[in-house]
């Protein structure tokens, strides 16, 4: 840490004849401003909850090296902070430092429901926060005030240590070996516990482009981790850690395997907890007559489907239409699931329409408009329930300005609001500023 800050003062007070010397230097910062009322269509006046999000990325380059640090600080402080080195020798490395208050372990399934979660909610039991579908709250239609609401309490705890990522590389004779170790920490500040797992990966590209990948997992899982309020800057994705540094799965990738036209894939995963496979993807995607079609079909460790997709997408001179047939299920065969998409593009003006029916919920229409004239960009996106243009659901704004992009600098402004139903869900204002 001291040599990368001497770096950072080096380049910012140089001489002229010396900033040849100076290392590259790039970043990011965000202030966001969230209020919410607090009873919601209640009352014309109430009392509004506020939150605010200042994110201050920063990264020095000298060559084929760079540092980075992400910090992210709400009213509580400090509440994420991660450190980076990338080295693209002819090993390549990547290990990341990433200190929190809390953790949180994600399942790779639909859902993304919560495996672990340390610290729990004070007063649940020790398993509180797991089962907890993480998707519903990173949806589009939900506030952005739903998730931190749960996770507050377990923001309390001082930043400390909480994962490492380890990652090592090899290119040799067409092949691509690699390996990423995991530390994580389950503990307190008093008392630490630290989990260990690592994912070893083999995997290379033929000159036709087929592609195989062989990953094996001990003390981890497919899955993710998020930590603070499980923000975008929060989120990483080598892996989930397990307790016990044992042999968790093994996985088999296929990718771009053409016959007839048709371009086939498939992920076999093997569950050494089940002593044999315990999900089996097959993709396959082709086009006829100018007609895409894709299919998707996931077998469970008993070799029935337990998910099945059907896709159909046609390019209609501007227009992009699709459907989608989807039976979570897999082996009924009902499709309990289908959606219809349109989408439409007039040069920097896109359209999208969204038909959704999912039984028991009924129908939903999502209609969504963006554009992109320099410097202004605007987004709208209304959402009906139970019907095309009636049970009006939500309606979402986001207008933003770049005010100034000049000399590697540009700052963007902009403000965002939704409503549901009858009355305001959110609105934010919120600055970033790329240097």
């Amino acid at each position: 840490m001291r040599s990368a800050l001497i770096l950072v003062l080096f380049a910012l007070v140089a001489p002229p004849h010396l900033t040849g010397f100076a290392a590259p230097i790039s970043g990011e910062g965000i202030v966001s401003i969230f209020f919410e009322p607090a009873n919601p269509g209640e009352s014309k006046l109430d009392q509004i909850a506020m939150d605010v999000e200042t994110g201050l990325r920063f990264q020095i380059s000298l060559g084929e090296i760079s540092l980075s640090s992400t910090s992210i600080f709400s009213f509580k402080g400090a509440e994420f902070q991660a450190f980076e080195l990338r080295a693209g020798l002819a090993i390549s490395m990547r290990h990341i430092a990433i200190f929190a208050p809390n953790i949180i372990e994600v399942s790779d399934d639909p859902f993304w429901t919560v495996s672990k979660a340390v610290p729990e909610l004070p007063g649940c039991p020790p398993s509180c926060l797991a089962g907890l579908p993480l998707r519903m709250f990173l949806d589009e239609l939900a506030s952005p005030l739903d998730l931190p609401k749960i996770l507050d309490p377990t923001l309390n705890e001082p930043l400390q240590f909480r994962k490492l990522i380890s990652q090592l590389g090899l290119d040799l004779a067409g092949l691509r070996f690699s390996v990423t170790l995991l530390l994580a920490n389950w503990g307190s500040p008093q008392s630490p516990s630290f989990e260990t797992g690592a994912i070893f990966e083999v995997g290379g590209l033929t000159v036709g482009g087929l592609e195989v990948l062989a990953q094996t997992y001990i003390g981890a899982r497919q899955g993710w981790e998020c930590f603070g309020e499980c923000k975008p800057w929060e989120r990483f994705f080598e892996g989930q850690v397990v307790s016990g540094f044992d042999f968790q799965q093994e996985k088999l990738i296929v990718r771009n395997l053409r016959i007839s036209g048709i371009t086939f894939g498939f992920e076999l995963v093997f569950d050494f907890a089940s002593v044999g496979f315990s999900q089996l993807s097959i993709f396959a995607r082709g086009s006829v007559l100018g007609l895409l079609i894709q299919q998707e079909i996931v077998f469970d460790h008993q070799a029935n489907p337990s998910f099945t997709r059907w896709a159909w997408t046609v390019r209609w001179g501007e227009a992009l239409l699709t459907l989608e047939l989807i039976d979570p299920n897999g082996g009924s065969l009902d499709f309990p699931m289908k959606r219809f998409g349109l989408l439409i593009e007039w040069g920097s003006i896109t359209f999208r329409d969204e038909l959704v029916l999912q039984d028991p919920f009924g129908l939903m229409h999502l209609i969504e408009i963006t554009a992109e004239m320099e410097p202004f960009e605007l987004l709208s996106q209304t959402v009906f329930i139970g019907g095309l243009v009636n049970g009006f659901y939500t309606q979402k704004v986001r207008a933003q300005w770049r005010f100034i992009e000049q000399n590697g600098w540009a700052a963007t402004g902009g403000l965002e609001a939704q409503t549901r139903r009858d009355y305001l869900l959110y609105a934010g204002p919120f600055v970033s500023l790329n240097f």
